[in-house]
């Protein structure tokens, strides 16, 4: 008995020395003593200063007033200060009016617009389904629920709920079943031959994954076949987890009769309101394709009038339909293409047809919401009344069930409470309790890592055994309880007590002896230095030229881009509709992602197809961003907007003044010296090359916009 005692001890004890740190509840740990404390300004501060003694560094002096407005404006609303901003700054940039300024950005409703965008990542959210056929979906409501979420500020623990579960609150407003949009992001498989049971299985997985990724930092997805290798997930802690998402209708059904091939989309959809604007914009379309057809058909009677009786005489024989009806008396739009089609296919009188006729298509299809969307819709989670049985997938293959399970949590984390509901209600309670140890941490994690561009835990995605170990684990845990207890889960406090700490205002600027001494800046023993992603450098682009559009909200425009770059085959329209007006300079986060051909320039500087959860973007250096900031049309025309910026702005300046004021819109600073040599360089060679002002500026609007300081904050 004593033996057994002594085993069974042995065994708990061991556990207990050996349980991940990432699955022991976070506690708000004492500030470490420092030497210099009076360079901290907050609690941060001491975390990361107490690291930097312990190993020699020494931190860096405060970013210069330009550069760290810039550095927050963009940060914080994804785009620049401007130079009444920056000079305002400049007269006092005292640390009083420093968080002035940053609760000013806090409160813009450009916020939500630069920080949804990392969530959009998280959600899978795009405006296509995926696969071959990638048709087009509407769930951009959901797009504007998270813009708006994060500028209220709503607290994370029901940001999470009502993403999960909004659907299953009781008496759930329509934007908290908007809100589910989040899991109906997997992509969806409409080809002809798919099972849909089986695409089905594959979109709860997703679920699943993304779930676990998003909230718990886990690999959870390796248990899908077998027990996790590593943490401890077993397959029937996967299942279980499968569970809570196994409720909800099929998404792609067999077309009824014909070919039982093919697929129709049978999700579940919530009607939302047509705005009057976009009412009005419909009527007016409309409108305008009508009178477009009176015109065309007023053009073809016009041409068959020039024909005599013997040339009728012999194109009847080729033609006779169409020749029986240019003899009717009045001939209505559809007999007039008929007509045109057979008798008008070359020549100036073709082209003026061929360009009515496209633009009679075009208003037509503003008049029905958009070329690719009919009505306004919003995909949504739904729970079925009579649940599905879940089963064990042996290896993961749905056609071979094992072990019948319920809907649980893994039991080595903290316990799923009795007095949570059975779904993905109580689940979204379950990973925002005070007990769970990962969400918190995971969010925070999240946050620090979009500021600083690395994480304190590297491995974002993975807080498990395979993971990385916090640089600053103290920190990471402080931020965590912080979070979670002290500012009930505003992420807004959160982000304002990271960018006023000493350690996100240093310089980023350092030595190549201090930059080898510490390549990643894991010390944090200098201020970051980033490049933009890819939609805020469009964003910031267009704002430097004055081009850019405040407009926030609606459907998904679609900027300049060649007509036929969608050539996916299909029964889905692919043809590039571009935007008019105003939409073609709205910010990125608004514009069209289609999974199989997202936005080129954004392609090209690392946005995600979007395809499955992305939890970091990469950041690449590739001679295809020289070449799009250089030749994409959309920047040739911001270079040519903003030349004309600049010649408007300056015409009582010199031009090295004009060349300094350029130079200020486009990074907030002045130029230094060798700087403005370099653009009186270019300015003068230009204008003696071109013999043009407007064609000088041009070379200046361009070189400007892409330099690595434009496109980095």
């Amino acid at each position: 008995m004593r033996t057994l005692c002594f085993i069974l001890f042995a065994v708990f004890t061991a556990g207990a020395k050996d349980l991940h740190w990432a699955y022991v509840p976070p506690t708000k740990p004492d500030l470490p003593k420092v030497e210099h404390a009076d360079w901290a300004r907050n609690e941060i501060d001491f975390f990361c200063l107490s690291r930097m003694e312990s190993r020699g560094h020494a931190p860096k002096e405060r970013e210069s007033a330009a550069r760290l407005l810039r550095r927050i404006f963009l940060d914080l609303i994804g785009i620049p200060p401007s130079i009444e901003k920056v000079d305002s700054f400049l007269l006092d940039p005292s640390g009083e009016h420093l968080e002035q300024i940053v609760d000013e950005l806090l409160s813009s409703k450009h916020f939500g617009e630069k920080w949804a965008l990392g969530w959009l990542d998280l959600a899978r959210y795009a405006d296509s389904d995926g696969y071959q056929r990638d048709g087009f979906r509407n769930v951009w409501p959901y797009r504007d629920w998270v813009i708006r979420a994060f500028n209220s500020d709503m607290p994370f623990d029901q940001f999470t709920i009502e993403q999960l579960a909004g659907d299953l609150l009781p008496e759930a407003t329509n934007n908290q079943i908007i809100a589910t949009g989040f899991h109906r992001g997997p992509i969806l498989n409409l080809e002809a031959g798919t099972d849909p049971e089986e695409d089905r299985v594959k979109q709860v997985v997703d679920r699943v994954n993304t779930t676990s990724t998003v909230w718990l930092g886990t690999s959870m997805q390796c248990a899908q076949c077998h027990d996790h290798k590593h943490d401890p997930f077993s397959i029937h802690d996967y299942y279980s987890m499968f569970a809570f998402f196994n409720n909800t209708p099929i998404e792609g059904k067999r077309r009824p009769g014909g070919n039982d091939a093919s697929m129709d989309y049978a999700g579940s959809d919530i009607k939302v309101p047509v705005p009057a604007d976009e009412l009005h914009k419909r009527d007016e379309a409309e409108n305008k394709a009508r009178e477009a057809e009176k015109i065309y058909v007023s053009k073809v009677e016009e041409l068959c009038e020039s024909f005599s009786d013997n040339e009728l005489n012999e194109l009847v024989k080729k033609h006779p339909k169409e020749i029986d009806l240019i003899r009717k008396s009045k001939i209505d739009f559809k007999e007039a293409v008929k007509i045109s089609k057979a008798l008008f296919q070359k020549g100036e009188s073709s082209e003026s047809l061929n360009k009515l006729q496209k633009n009679i298509t075009n208003n037509k299809n503003r008049s029905k919401g958009g070329a690719f969307q009919i009505g306004y819709t919003s995909r949504v989670m739904k729970e079925m009344e009579e649940k599905r049985v879940t089963h064990i997938m042996l290896r993961g293959d749905f056609r071979d069930v094992g072990k019948k399970v319920s809907a649980n949590t893994p039991p080595s984390l903290h316990l799923f409470r009795d007095e949570y509901p059975r779904n993905r209600l109580g689940l979204a309670r379950w990973l925002v309790s005070k007990e769970n140890p990962l969400t918190a941490r995971v969010t925070v994690n999240r946050i620090w890592a979009e500021l600083f561009g690395r994480g304190i835990v590297t491995t974002i995605e993975d807080f498990g055994t395979n993971g990385a170990y916090p640089t600053h684990p103290e920190l990471l845990d402080w931020l965590a309880v912080t979070f979670q207890s002290d500012d009930s889960w505003s992420l807004k406090k959160t982000i304002k007590r990271i960018v006023l700490s000493s350690v996100y205002l240093q310089s980023s600027i350092v030595s190549q002896l201090e930059r080898g001494n510490d390549p990643n800046n894991s010390f944090y023993a200098r201020g970051p230095s980033l490049r933009l992603h890819a939609e805020l450098i469009r964003d910031n682009a267009l704002y430097i030229s004055g081009l850019l559009s405040t407009k926030m909200y609606g459907r998904p425009v679609r900027p300049v881009q060649p007509a036929n770059f969608w050539r996916v085959i299909g029964e889905v329209d692919n043809k590039y509709y571009i935007s008019d007006n105003e939409d073609l300079y709205r910010r990125g986060i608004y514009t069209i992602w289609r999974r199989s051909a997202h936005y080129p320039s954004f392609a090209n500087f690392d946005a995600p197809s979007r395809g499955a959860c992305n939890v970091m973007r990469k950041s690449s250096n590739t001679p295809l961003q020289a070449l799009t900031l250089l030749n994409d049309p959309v920047y040739v025309e911001i270079a040519k907007a903003f030349a004309a910026r600049i010649k408007k702005e300056t015409t009582e300046l010199n031009a090295p003044q004009q060349l300094e004021y350029a130079f200020r819109l486009a990074l907030s600073r002045n130029p230094n010296g060798a700087e403005i040599t370099a653009l009186k360089k270019i300015y003068f060679i230009a204008l003696d090359t071109e013999g043009s002002a407007e064609s000088a500026w041009f070379e200046i609007a361009t070189t400007l916009l892409n330099l690595h300081g434009t496109i980095t904050k």
